[in-house]
């Protein structure tokens, strides 16, 4: 008896770990082009957050008492380029400094 249960059990593992290994590809298969996705729409999104990022990193100079680094970064934003909103800003941070 024990002769005709073992080729079953094996049987029974082997398609335990092809079932389990058809859906482990299968489910990181499609995270992983998920996660493509998300970073090509993450990237996007910083590329416009640079400026405000710089806006930012002024604001925290000029309240550091630290004016030189503070209109460093002014100087490298063009104002061109802004939004309104961050127009406000800028010339706000520009106040501060005088």
């Amino acid at each position: 008896m024990m002769e005709t249960l073992l080729p079953r059990e094996i049987y029974l593992v082997i398609g335990i770990l092809v079932f389990a290994s058809i859906i482990f590809l299968l489910f990181f298969s499609n995270e992983k082009k998920d996660k493509n996705t998300e970073i090509k729409k993450d990237s996007f999104e910083e590329l416009g957050k640079e400026v405000v990022t710089k806006l930012n990193l002024a604001i925290t100079y000029a309240e550091m008492k630290d004016k030189s680094k503070a209109k460093k970064l002014l100087d490298s934003i063009k104002i061109s380029e802004l939004k309104a909103e961050e127009k406000s800003l800028y010339e706000l941070i520009q106040d501060k400094l005088k």
